[in-house]
């Protein structure tokens, strides 16, 4: 495990997560930090930060040391530039984000990294789990890993995501999401990390429709197989919110749910990503 000169990193489980301390994140972040930052999160893919309690500036500055932050597809498409926004759960409004995924796939560039901050916790539940997808991947067969190399999958919006949209906006602000992110992408079923070179498994339930150029059953089955990878808890962490507490996670190498365990109780957490390359 890497020492740092400027925080302590202590890992959260053996397949990947670090709770930072001995850093503020309300500070300005030198050029040593950032790059220690960066270099953290390549090898833990997930840092943890508690009591830090940062506002949109420092939360833009903190996602700013990793690339540029990006406004999310729906609220572009809909003319809102902000490149922060709320994920709200209450009483009314009841939390449906409990499936394992990475973000926005269906984008020809998904975002590299993304940056969550905890602005009101609930009194018991509403974790968030994270799991290694490059383990995934290296708990293959070789033959597996083979049959993979060069297969792509199609990430599309006709299903989980315009289900979701549906369900929150009017018809109006759908048609315009629709028509502005388009039908979805292709990408590789293993892409390879641009910093870490190592290969990771680029599959989810969220998003991930069908594998291009095989029969549609062997689609299916195939993608059974591989989206519940993700059930290894051996290649997870969890993580508890605290009021203040911040998240920064790999999502090129990683995938994310939340618990949907705190019904009936308020949490709200205030998001942004950070643009990223097309899978490779």
């Amino acid at each position: 495990m890497t020492s740092y000169s400027m925080f302590r990193a202590t890992p959260v489980t053996a397949a990947l997560g670090a709770e930072i301390d001995g850093i503020d994140l309300n500070a300005p972040l030198t050029e040593v930090m950032q790059t220690e930052l960066r270099d953290a999160l390549s090898e833990h893919l997930v840092l943890f930060f508690r009591d830090q309690f940062i506002d949109d500036e420092a939360h833009l500055a903190l996602a700013s040391c990793f690339g540029e932050p990006e406004v999310h597809p729906i609220r572009g498409a809909l003319g809102d530039p902000s490149r922060l926004h709320d994920i709200i759960d209450t009483t009314q409004s009841e939390p449906d984000r409990d499936g394992w995924h990475t973000d926005v796939t269906y984008m020809e560039r998904p975002p590299c990294a993304g940056v969550l901050r905890c602005e009101e916790t609930p009194p018991a539940g509403g974790d968030t789990l994270w799991a290694n997808m490059q383990l995934a991947y290296e708990k293959l067969s070789d033959g597996m890993k083979t049959y993979l190399s060069g297969l792509q999958g199609f990430h599309a919006t006709d299903g989980g995501f315009i289900d979701y949209i549906q369900r929150h906006l009017p018809e109006d602000a759908v048609e315009k999401i629709m028509k502005a992110v388009g039908t979805g992408a292709s990408h590789p079923l293993v892409r390879t990390h641009p910093v870490s070179g190592r290969k990771s498994l680029f599959v989810d339930r969220a998003y991930l429709g069908r594998i291009e150029g095989i029969s549609k059953d062997e689609s299916v089955a195939m993608l059974e197989f591989l989206s519940s990878r993700v059930q290894d808890v051996s290649i997870q962490c969890r993580f508890h919110w605290t009021t203040g507490a911040v998240a920064i996670w790999d999502e090129r190498a990683t995938q994310h749910s939340g618990s949907a365990d705190h019904r009936g109780s308020a949490r709200i957490l205030r998001r942004c990503t950070v643009a990223g390359e097309r899978p490779s």
